[in-house]
């Protein structure tokens, strides 16, 4: 009979880390190896896995399996219970090599499975969590997540606790019709704090492959909250003292190309800013094809300036709105360093302090969504139907670019555009009221609604949202204004408190 446990390369890996994040780096091996072995045996699932984590099977790759504890050392006089607890699972008597063999595959499975479980929760807290012989359902919603881990990556994140019957509340954001996120709150509501627990958890549970770029519209508090930047491994770019590194005019080589970017840049900003006419459009669109062909291999703001002071030296309404962005320096010149791509950036973009802060936001999501666009549709799991998305766009503050019908119909056009390539939208702002508008409907794109304490005069976004009558719609806006910080709706009946 076979006579010691032993791992491979990836259990040796996972039991280094599993060790680490319980805390349990002074401790014998043989103790974070029998919680793996009721772990495993508590998913309920047959032992077998596929990570599929680059980073981690690269790391599998440079690791030695060094651990082969003998069977009495894991066993500690426990050897019948633990043969018991394997025929029990299996309806059929365990013993001999076979008893020895499952033992060694629950062990590595449950490593393997704790491993992930402690990306959320760690050392013995998670203990606690994963013991709890009064909360079933959050344990199942455990081995939910474990599941979804073995098929494509479905993008589940924790968003809180049910307040009724203290179930963990997950969303599986990528299977969703629409993955995009309306997120109201107001002033001290928690709203901030859990949208950084969000974009964390999307970064950490896809393994980083899912990026964002989030606008720090107002206060600059999330670019100034360094853990977060670190916990989200997100570049900080403060735009009033560094460039953007974006030329929004690159890579249009051809006329047609050129044309059709000049086209799109003038739409753009006669959308986002009001107060130029036609004429002043008509000078942008030449300004910018003469600076095409004067400039090799791409004009910056500078060069179309002079081309628009050859056009009219005086001052109006057009070089008014394009001011900051030119003699602020808010975007790369033709010899600084631009991205290549802007889809596989994490990035808080600071604009607290600049001006034009809505036109800037909108010549960079045309960038991301022109990328989005060349990339094609994006991967998608013919058994999950999970589709991989490839960044979030996040607008803060989200009220000024909703209450304006020319802003709002380009935002809602892209966000109808953006799915099928991997792209996801989060608004954050103030109030459901910001969605009660006759000129959009962003109710069926928005399949993640979460409202936070507020003071809506409207009730039409719940009603319509929560498939409520106008009723009860009118006693949830009573409540909403009521509920305590970090708590939200997110449903008719489902009151959460948020993790943040």
């Amino acid at each position: 009979m076979k006579d010691r446990v032993k791992l491979t390369d990836a259990g040796s890996y996972y039991l280094n880390n599993v060790k680490r994040n319980l805390k349990m780096s002074g401790q014998d091996n043989y103790i974070p190896m029998r919680i793996a072995f009721a772990r495993s045996l508590q998913i309920n699932k047959d032992p077998f896995f596929e990570d599929k984590n680059e980073d981690a099977l690269e790391k599998i790759q440079n690791t030695k399996a060094k651990e082969q504890p003998p069977l009495t050392t894991i066993e500690q006089g426990d050897g019948l219970v633990f043969r018991a607890l394997l025929s029990q699972r299996y309806k059929r008597k365990i013993d001999g090599d076979e008893y020895v063999d499952l033992l060694s595959k629950h062990i590595e499975h449950g490593l393997y499975i704790i491993n992930y479980d402690t990306e959320k929760l760690r050392g013995y807290d998670y203990l606690v969590a994963i013991s709890s012989t009064q909360n079933n359902n959050a344990n199942n919603q455990e081995a939910t997540e474990y599941e979804h881990k073995q098929d494509l990556s479905i993008l589940s994140v924790k968003v809180g606790i049910n307040k009724a019957n203290k179930e963990p509340i997950i969303f599986n954001i990528n299977i969703a019709n629409n993955p995009h996120f309306a997120i109201m709150g107001g002033s001290g509501s928690g709203k901030t704090y859990f949208l950084k627990h969000l974009l964390t958890e999307i970064r950490k549970n896809s393994h980083e492959e899912t990026n964002f770029i989030i606008f720090d519209y107002k206060d600059g508090d999330i670019a100034q909250d360094k853990e977060f930047l670190q916990n989200a491994n997100a570049e900080l770019i403060d735009v009033k003292n560094n460039p953007l590194p974006l030329n929004i005019f690159a890579g249009a080589t051809t006329d047609k190309e050129q044309k059709e970017r000049a086209e799109r840049i003038v739409e753009i900003v006669k959308n986002v800013e009001a107060n130029i006419g036609k004429v002043q459009e008509n000078n942008l669109y030449n300004a910018i094809l003469n600076a095409y062909k004067n400039c090799s291999p791409y004009p910056d703001f500078d060069a179309i300036k002079a081309e628009l002071e050859q056009i009219n030296p005086k001052p109006d309404s057009l070089t008014s709105v394009l001011r900051p962005l030119i003699d602020l320096n808010y975007f790369a010149a033709y010899d600084e360093k631009i991205y290549g791509s802007w889809t596989n950036k994490t990035l808080v973009i600071d604009i607290h302090e600049i001006e034009r802060k809505e036109l800037l936001c909108f010549l960079v999501l045309n960038q991301v969504h022109k990328e989005l666009k060349k990339l094609g549709v994006s991967p998608q799991d013919p058994k999950t139907k999970a589709r991989k998305i490839r960044t979030f766009i996040v607008i803060d503050e989200a009220h000024y670019f909703l209450s304006n019908p020319k802003r709002a119909k380009i935002l809602e056009n892209m966000i109808r555009d953006v799915r099928s390539t991997g792209g996801a939208i989060i608004l954050a702002s103030q109030s459901p009221d910001d969605y009660d508008k006759g000129y959009f409907n962003f109710l069926e794109l928005i399949e993640f609604p979460i409202i936070l304490k507020s003071t809506p005069s409207s009730y039409k976004f719940i009603e319509q949202k929560f498939s409520m009558s106008a009723q009860k719609s009118k006693e949830l806006l009573r409540e909403i204004g009521t509920i305590e910080r970090g708590e939200a709706y997110i449903s008719k009946n489902i009151l959460v408190e948020l993790c943040k």
